[in-house]
């Protein structure tokens, strides 16, 4: 809603703000209040529309492109691999995370206050998104330690080969999540304003799902769950390439090669380079994706001071929601459609 409409006659936006900000000769309707300490209960539509045309797209094609994978590894017996198994449990929960959190996202934008989904609901979808995020990224990074060992190391990885083992770090990996996601369930709570300001009367109307965790909880997240992973995943993928280039054939040596070779070594080239294609994009779209929301939720601790934190924040947090959605939906196609097999 507009400030406009909250104006008295002859009443300046100074004027508006005084009346509304002072405590002591606090003059304010509980909906001005709400304006001045939420904002509008609803985004303008001039930004509201396209970021849900956006969020709706990301959710179609996440949902549709990680149940395929889902479907295509289930029906087909010969996909039942340890690097498949992978991409199921990977799959799986980006469903969550878009199932979970992107209509609730979605919702937020048109209706921010007041929440009317419940308690339960609140925690259980602050369990759900944070756990299906760390899922993600140790799926990510367990997959990457594979393609490590089986493009470095292949007679190590043949000798742990195995679906058992596989599935077992799977489980584990999930039960870690969730673990280690249950604070964010128990700390996530809804928030009320009083009405008038420290008076103790709650207004309903300004009920709120909101984390209220102390700092490091949110820190111990991002370091844990993105700088130690994202440092381990660049590692290992460099550490491949590198391998990648050194156990190329020379020009030279091609030439001493009977044609038939020569044939399959320039089919060994292409392939190496396909591989060399979806490591990089695999890097890249990781710290595309994750980088801006793990730091929009340090920017909301530590930038909270800086004359243009509310501005920044908003477009830093539309930006960040989306391509945290985005990594749900770009992993069947990196994982997938960029593999032959």
């Amino acid at each position: 809603m507009e400030l406009n409409l909250f104006l008295r006659a002859n009443e300046t936006y100074d004027d508006f703000y005084n009346r509304c900000n002072n405590l002591t000769h606090f003059d304010c309707s509980e909906e001005e209040m709400l304006w001045w300490m939420m904002g509008s209960r609803r985004l303008p539509l001039i930004e509201i529309v396209p970021i849900s045309i956006i969020l709706v797209v990301i959710f179609l094609t996440g949902v549709i492109g990680n149940v395929c994978v889902c479907v295509v590894i289930v029906r087909n017996p010969g996909l039942h691999t340890a690097t498949n198994y992978y991409l199921f449990s990977l799959a799986v929960s980006d469903l969550l995370l878009l199932l979970f959190g992107l209509p609730n996202d979605l919702s937020v934008y048109w209706h921010q206050y007041p929440y009317s989904l419940g308690l339960v609901f609140c925690k259980l979808r602050a369990l759900i998104s944070e756990a299906a995020t760390y899922v993600s990224v140790l799926t990510i990074s367990a997959f990457s330690l594979e393609r490590y060992l089986a493009i470095c190391h292949p007679l190590y990885l043949y000798a742990m080969a195995g679906l058992t083992r596989a599935s077992r770090i799977i489980l584990i990996l999930w039960f870690i999540s969730f673990l280690c996601a249950a604070p964010f369930a128990v700390y996530s709570e809804i928030s009320y304003r009083d009405y008038p300001p420290n008076s103790g009367n709650m207004s309903l109307n300004s009920a709120f799902c909101a984390l209220m965790a102390p700092s490091p909880l949110l820190e111990l997240s991002s370091i844990f769950f993105f700088f130690v992973p994202a440092v381990l995943i660049l590692c290992l993928y460099v550490t491949i390439a590198l391998h990648i280039r050194s156990t190329k054939v020379t020009k030279k040596t091609k030439i001493g090669l009977l044609n038939g070779h020569v044939h399959g070594e320039t089919k060994q080239a292409r392939s190496r380079k396909a591989i060399i294609r979806m490591l990089v994009a695999v890097v890249v779209a990781f710290f595309v994706c994750w980088t801006p929301f793990h730091f929009q939720r340090l920017f909301y601790i530590y930038g909270y001071d800086l004359p243009q934190f509310h501005v920044i924040n908003e477009h830093l947090f539309n930006v960040a929601g989306a391509l945290y959605y985005v990594s749900a939906t770009v992993n069947p196609i990196l994982y997938n459609v960029m593999s032959a097999r």
